[in-house]
């Protein structure tokens, strides 16, 4: 199973290379065309060259809007996480009043990310339209338990462990010694 961490790192990979070959093809095959588009209008060449560039520069702008949104849905969810972690906010209302966007928005978003991983313990709850993170099987034992407060590494959320024992985020699975 994919930890979370792993799929915000892939993606974060992902949206970076997408950009990166996207300006630096772009901007390579811009120059091209402006020399074609020069080479025809002196020569009187063929078009195909000039419609070729065009389709690349097209496949660029779209590897470019890609990884751009890829990018937003990373932000959006480290902010999600801060408000779910730090503010204990799970109403999906009160997140997209915090967040200023549509509560269906953020709905669908939170919904895209929890398929994608980026939520390892996470549903929504449709009846009263919460998100839930589900912490992990705590183990019984007699007498009292002891627990400590930690900050992820993965994604920066607080969470409680049983005292000097191992725990998982409840956010994105990274376990925390």
């Amino acid at each position: 199973m994919k930890k979370s961490k792993a799929a915000i790192i892939l993606n974060s990979v992902l949206a970076n290379v997408l950009c990166i070959v996207g300006y630096i093809l772009g901007a390579l095959v811009a120059i091209a065309l402006i020399l074609e588009v020069a080479d025809v209008y002196e020569t009187g060449a063929s078009f195909d060259a000039i419609l070729l560039s065009i389709v690349v520069l097209a496949a660029c702008v779209i590897a470019i809007v890609a990884g751009t949104i890829i990018k937003r849905s990373i932000r959006r969810f480290r902010q999600y996480v801060s408000l779910i972690s730090l503010q204990r906010l799970t109403s999906i209302r009160d997140i997209a009043a915090r967040v200023s966007k549509p509560v269906d928005f953020v709905r669908k978003d939170l919904q895209k990310m929890i398929g994608k991983r980026f939520f390892a313990n996470a549903s929504i709850d449709m009846l009263s339209d919460e998100i839930i993170v589900n912490a992990g099987a705590l183990p019984v034992q007699g007498g009292p338990v002891e627990y400590e407060v930690f900050q992820c590494s993965g994604c920066g959320a607080r969470g409680s462990r049983i005292k000097g024992g191992l725990g998982y985020c409840d956010y994105c699975g990274f376990p925390v010694k």
